[in-house]
C-alpha cells in the first residue's frame, strides 16, 4: 500500500501558521504603537484643536490616551463653564454605512460639572454649546424656556459625530444655574446617569436610569435622593417612566409624549406627596 504525500500539506500549515504569526505581531506592534502615538503632545493639541473648530469653544485638554479596546480617554478637559475630569469614548468605526449612526457610540464622563450662566438679552444659556441641554433640564426645574432655544445660530456639536444615539454615562455630575447676576437659581448634584439601548417586540429601545443626591427647583423648593428609570421606544415620542421617587415617596408608573415639559409638573405632585 502506498504512503499518502503529506508533505504538500505540511507546508501549507506551516505557511498558514507563519503568515498568522506575522499578521499578529504586525497588529500587536500597530496597537502599541497607537497607544504611544496618543499619548504624545500632537495628538493631544490636534484632538484640542478639532474639539475647538467644531464646537467654537476655547478648549483646554490636560492628556489625551487610547483605550484598551481603540476608544479614547481625554483627561481634565475644560470650555468654558465646564470641566470634565475624566472622559472616555467609544466610537462605530464604520459609522458612515449607517444612516444617523453618530461616530461617538459612548461617551461616559467622570465628574463633569456644568455651570450654566443666562444671557441677559437672549434668554440663551452659555456656554451656548450645551444651551439646548440648559434649556431642557432647565424648564424640567422650573426654569422659563429661552425664547431662542433652537436659534440655528448656536453653536452645536456635529450631528454625525454625537447626536442622540449617543449612549451617555455620568458619574458624579453637578449642574448649575445662574442667572444674568449671577445668582445660583437652581442645580442638581451627584448626578448618576446611565442610557443603554436593547430591544423590545423587535424594535430598539433606549432605557434611561437616573440618580441624584439633591435637586433644587426654581421654586425652591428641594427633593433629594430622586431616581427615575424610563424607556422609550426608537421611532416613538412617547416615554413610559417605570420608577420615579424620592427619600419622601413614590410615584405611580405613567406615560408621557411631553415629557420635559411635564416633568416639572410631576416633580412638584412629588413633593406634595
Amino acid at each position: 500500500m502506498a504512503k499518502e504525500n503529506t508533505a504538500p500539506v505540511t507546508g501549507k500549515k506551516r505557511r498558514w501558521k507563519r503568515n498568522l504569526m506575522t499578521t499578529f505581531i504586525i497588529a500587536l506592534v500597530l496597537y502599541i504603537g497607537a497607544h504611544v502615538l496618543s499619548r504624545t503632545e500632537g495628538i493631544r493639541a490636534a484632538v484640542t484643536d478639532k474639539l475647538s473648530s467644531g464646537t467654537r469653544q476655547q478648549i483646554s485638554l490636560e492628556k489625551c490616551s487610547m483605550t484598551p479596546l481603540c476608544g479614547l480617554r481625554l483627561q481634565r478637559l475644560r470650555f468654558q463653564g465646564v470641566e470634565m475630569p475624566d472622559v472616555k469614548m467609544s466610537f462605530n468605526w464604520i459609522f458612515f454605512l449607517f444612516k444617523e449612526r453618530p461616530f461617538v457610540r459612548e461617551l461616559r464622563i467622570q465628574g463633569l460639572e456644568i455651570r450654566f450662566r443666562q444671557i441677559p438679552i437672549s434668554g440663551n444659556w452659555e456656554p451656548l454649546v450645551l444651551n439646548s441641554v440648559g434649556n431642557r433640564l432647565g424648564e424640567v426645574l422650573g426654569l422659563k424656556p429661552s425664547p431662542e432655544g433652537k436659534d440655528e445660530s448656536l453653536p452645536k456639536f456635529p450631528a454625525f459625530v454625537i447626536n442622540e444615539k449617543t449612549l451617555l454615562q455620568l458619574n458624579r455630575a453637578k449642574v448649575v444655574w445662574r442667572d444674568a447676576k449671577e445668582r445660583e437659581v437652581a442645580y442638581i448634584t451627584d448626578v448618576d446617569l446611565k442610557l443603554k439601548s436593547g430591544s423590545f417586540i423587535k424594535r430598539k429601545a433606549i432605557q434611561t436610569i437616573v440618580k441624584c443626591g439633591h435637586v433644587k427647583l426654581a421654586s425652591g423648593q428641594a427633593i433629594r435622593d430622586f431616581r427615575l428609570e424610563a424607556f422609550r421606544i426608537e421611532g416613538s415620542s412617547v416615554v413610559t417612566v417605570l420608577d420615579m421617587a424620592d427619600s419622601n415617596g413614590e410615584y405611580p408608573e405613567f406615560a408621557s409624549d411631553t415629557l420635559w415639559k411635564d416633568l416639572n409638573l410631576y416633580l412638584i405632585q412629588l413633593l406634595e406627596e
